[in-house]
């Protein structure tokens, strides 16, 4: 199965964060998910990508002419290189079987909410988990909440699966995999 992870490739935040990544990616390499992400190689980006080539799986990078020139620190991945961010977000989604959100900045916002539109408005559903130790997306939720109430959206909430602690995300992830095994057989 293919995960695309979102990410930080800020270096202006706390290690923290670098452990996430670190964790959350090394679970997911060791249980044989290949990575599809917006290849960069700095921040928890560099670290997700440092945890899947360390455990030999496949990474597939996709990013747009403007970060072409950080491809050289990525050499074990395949990348694909296309003109727009909106290009590049689909074809991640496309080629992703499971998305999981860790903390990010724009750009990581950007891909969660088009790939949970996608999800909304399209046949392809691809889980999509968030994982919110330091409840980093809390302002996202109360948001989405808030276009509940007002009725701009009906149960938006279920287009996402919310992790607080590695523990949740652990059971939360057998849970979908045993899902996608089913729909295999």
């Amino acid at each position: 199965m293919n995960v695309a992870i979102l990410s930080s490739s800020s270096n202006n935040i706390d290690s923290y964060y670098g452990s996430i990544a670190r964790s959350i990616s090394h679970y997911l390499a060791c249980n044989d998910f290949d990575l599809v992400y917006g290849g960069c190689s700095t921040s928890m980006m560099g670290i997700c990508y440092d945890e899947f080539s360390k455990n030999n799986r496949k990474i597939y990078s996709f990013t747009t002419e403007k970060y072409t020139d950080d491809i050289a620190n990525l050499p074990k991945a395949m990348h694909y290189i296309r003109k727009t961010t909106f290009d590049m977000k689909k074809d991640m989604f496309e080629n992703s079987d499971l998305i999981v959100a860790l903390p990010g900045g724009m750009g990581t916002l950007s891909e969660l909410l088009a790939f949970m539109e996608e999800n909304r408005s399209n046949d392809k559903q691809v889980p999509i988990m968030i994982y919110d130790e330091n409840n980093d997306y809390q302002f996202l939720f109360q948001q989405l909440l808030y276009l509940e109430q007002k009725g701009f959206h009906q149960h938006i909430m279920d287009f996402m699966i919310v992790c607080h602690n590695k523990e949740e995300f652990e059971q939360n992830l057998i849970q979908i995999m045993s899902k996608e095994e089913g729909k295999r057989k």
